[in-house]
């Protein structure tokens, strides 16, 4: 755990080598100069100390001073000057600064970046300390470090800040060289949804609806973070009551889906999809409703002659068993096709029902068979010729009997003289 030491109150006996900066934010350019601090702290044998602003320079901080003092743990820093920004420290002179640093600390050397101010009217730059250092009489030595730049621009606690209060989570997260986080106590647990008491001295992003990955005692947690005046968590696969526990937040990234969920006429995907699905349902009964109520009440108001009917409209498939009854068919005429029955009569009535039609083709098919049959008969062998047709049986046999008669004397003679 860190030595806090209070500012020209508490002391620090151990040689070391000093960082000075506000590391409000402890971004990336801070932890490039922490790095170089912690390897010449090494090599020389010295303890490495941190200054720091108890509640910042004024305004609302990216991170707590608790929240500052985790994160420079791991850069085996072993103590920190804890400074709180009155108006007596502001009109501290540079020199006066260092000389209260040096009567409590046994500072062997400074480090800080090239943009580093400090004393009243913050005339105190790198210059100072770099001149302050090389008089042998102070016995310490200075080593600025060069400024981390994004692109053309140096790397700052003002840029992040502004950059979270623009809801550019992933871009601020770039600059910290971590996911910009806010530790806070839990004040109300509704199921998975938790009301989070945001420090009121630390920066909030943008309202809006971000990513976020909580931590509760030992316990991670995917879910999403509401940040609209107060913060609410909605926590995956989360139960139980954390109420007045600590939170950690980790703001991940905007969600997508934030905009969707910023219009307030916009229907939950889960209600939107009941209420389609039931409309379909009401609109599939309204159809067999109709269906049904067309089957009863939409017989055929005229017959219709045969000879109108064309030979493919007919489908005798598709009458129910319901319509083969005689009194239903008659009201719901619908004529064969030309290939399953010959053309009626020029005697038959166009008006006629299926019943009348059936009687008609009942005796006409009787006369068929009858007629069938009589053709079918063995002819008789003495059946008249086509030049026959017409005589009477009496004549017929009249010339048969003159055909049975004995041939002429002529011809009995001629037989007779093979016989000598």
């Amino acid at each position: 755990m860190l030595e806090i030491v209070n500012y020209n109150e508490g002391e620090y006996e151990f040689p070391c080598l000093l960082v000075l900066g506000c590391f409000d934010g402890l971004h990336i350019g801070h932890a490039e100069l922490l790095k170089k601090a912690k390897l010449q702290a090494k090599i020389n044998g010295l303890d490495l100390g941190v200054m720091l602003f108890a509640d910042g320079k004024g305004g609302k901080q990216v991170y707590s001073f608790d929240e500052r003092i985790a994160l420079l743990e791991q850069f085996n820093v072993k103590f920190v000057v804890r400074i709180e920004f009155t108006n007596d420290f502001k009109n501290t002179k540079p020199l006066d600064f260092l000389q209260v640093l040096e009567d409590k600390l046994n500072v062997k050397a400074y480090m800080s970046g090239k943009d580093f101010r400090f004393g009243a009217g913050a005339k105190g730059k790198s210059s100072t300390l770099k001149n302050y250092c090389e008089d042998e009489e102070n016995g310490v030595w200075y080593m600025p470090v060069k400024d981390v730049l994004s692109g053309s621009e140096k790397v700052s606690t003002t840029l992040i800040k502004s950059l979270l209060e623009n809801g550019e989570i992933a871009s601020a997260n770039e600059l910290l060289g971590r996911s910009f986080s806010a530790t806070a106590t839990v004040g109300e647990t509704c199921g998975n949804q938790i009301k989070i008491l945001y420090p009121q001295n630390k920066i909030a992003p943008k309202d809006g609806m971000y990513c976020v990955k909580c931590t509760v005692g030992e316990n991670e947690y995917d879910g999403t973070a509401t940040v609209g005046g107060d913060v609410t968590v909605t926590l995956e696969d989360f139960g139980g009551n954390i109420d007045g526990q600590q939170i950690k937040i980790e703001f991940l990234s905007a969600c997508e889906c934030a905009a969707q969920l910023e219009e307030p006429t916009a229907q939950p995907v889960c209600e939107a999809a009941e209420a389609e699905a039931e409309a379909v349902v009401e609109l599939a009964v309204a159809d067999i409703t109709d269906e049904a109520d067309n089957a009863e009440q939409s017989p055929i108001a005229e017959e219709v002659p045969a000879d109108d009917v064309p030979a493919e409209a007919v489908n005798t498939e598709a009458v129910p068993e319901d319509l083969q009854f005689e009194d239903e068919l008659e009201e719901e005429f619908v004529a064969p096709s030309a290939e399953e029955t010959e053309e009626p009569s020029e005697e038959q009535d166009e008006g006629q029902t299926l019943t009348e039609l059936a009687e008609q083709e009942a005796t006409e098919n009787a006369e068929e068979d009858i007629n069938q049959d009589v053709e079918n008969e063995p002819e008789p062998e003495n059946k008249p010729e086509p030049e026959d047709e017409g005589k009477t049986l009496t004549e017929i046999a009249e010339e048969s009997n003159e055909e049975a008669e004995p041939p002429a004397e002529e011809e009995i003679s001629d037989g007779g003289e093979d016989n000598g």
